[in-house]
């Protein structure tokens, strides 16, 4: 069956959005299929356009703990076991779930408000008729490959929402946002972070935590009011070394996807924290919705978090 590719982040500005193309394969992707190698992200030079003036402060990137931290909290990753091959994932709570004794989970994790739903409905990614390359949806929910479709390959990771007997409720690489799922515990290995990330729209700024620490500080780059950036409760699900410099050394992809495109240039409409190539545009909101880090600090991330290190943007 024919699959959309997973693309590149934040294309050019100046390009509208495109509706999805069923049952297609792109060019690029078929090309790549025919000589048998892995699908692999490819990003693309970003373009800039004018955009109405907006509050742009100088960008900083320090790494301190002067800053007033939250309560620290641990956050627990689900690992898919090197021999699943293909992770099951169930879209509707297994039988028993409601009666199980929950696992205690750490609190005090951050509770960003959802913008799924403020904007029209956009069709699910992926569906049964259109899967994407490493995801696909099927008649009881969706099954995922194991490793994932980014290169290098990377075990498919999530993070866990709750714990019930043999059963994980997960956040899950798909559309609407927000979307969970329940696999089985024994498919996976379980570990914990301290790590977090947390965006600030209106402020246009990130900050990265290891527990009440403060690791990173920086303003970046956030999506236009016609293409913004999702809030919501994401997880890093790969961290991708870059081949253009547009998006600076490295990306960390997440499962969440723009609300208001269906297309990124050649793939799937998948948001990101990358870097970039224009950093006197850090304070602004000029992407499609991908959060551009100054590169030092991008890399200071890919160097430090660990895979499905929950990713908290607000408003």
């Amino acid at each position: 069956m024919d699959q959309e590719p997973i693309g590149a982040f934040d294309p050019p500005l100046d390009q509208p959005p495109r509706p999805r193309r069923r049952g297609r394969v792109l060019a690029a992707a078929a090309a790549v299929l025919a000589v048998g190698v892995v699908a692999a992200v490819v990003f693309w030079p970003s373009q800039e356009i004018a955009a109405p003036a907006s509050t742009t402060r100088p960008p900083t990137t320090t790494t301190s703990t002067t800053i007033a931290a939250p309560a620290a909290h641990t956050a627990r990753i689900a690992t898919v076991r090197p021999e699943v091959a293909e992770i099951e994932v169930l879209a509707d709570e297994p039988t028993g779930w409601s009666d199980a004794e929950p696992v205690v989970l750490p609190a005090d994790r951050p509770q960003p408000p959802a913008s799924q739903g403020a904007a029209a409905p956009r069709e699910p990614l992926p569906t049964v008729e259109a899967p994407i390359v490493g995801r696909a949806a099927t008649a009881t929910g969706w099954a995922f490959d194991n490793p994932g479709p980014y290169d290098p390959p990377q075990p498919f990771t999530m993070l866990v929402e709750e714990q019930r007997g043999d059963w994980l409720k997960v956040h899950l690489p798909v559309r609407p946002n927000g979307t969970m799922g329940w696999i089985r515990a024994d498919d996976v290995e379980l570990s914990t972070t301290t790590h977090r990330i947390e965006v600030r729209l209106g402020e246009r700024t990130l900050r990265a935590y290891e527990g009440a620490e403060v690791i990173a500080d920086t303003q970046v780059v956030v999506g236009t009011p016609s293409t913004p950036t999702p809030s919501g409760t994401f997880f890093v699900t790969d961290i991708v070394p870059q081949r253009s410099a547009s998006f600076g050394p490295v990306a960390l992809a997440t499962n969440g996807y723009s609300e208001v495109m269906d297309e990124f240039d050649t793939g799937v409409p998948v948001v990101a924290l990358h870097g970039t190539n224009r950093p006197e545009l850090v304070g602004q909101d000029r992407s499609n919705g991908c959060v551009r880090v100054p590169n030092e600090v991008i890399q200071q991330l890919a160097d430090t978090v660990p895979l499905g290190t929950p990713v908290y943007i607000f408003p």
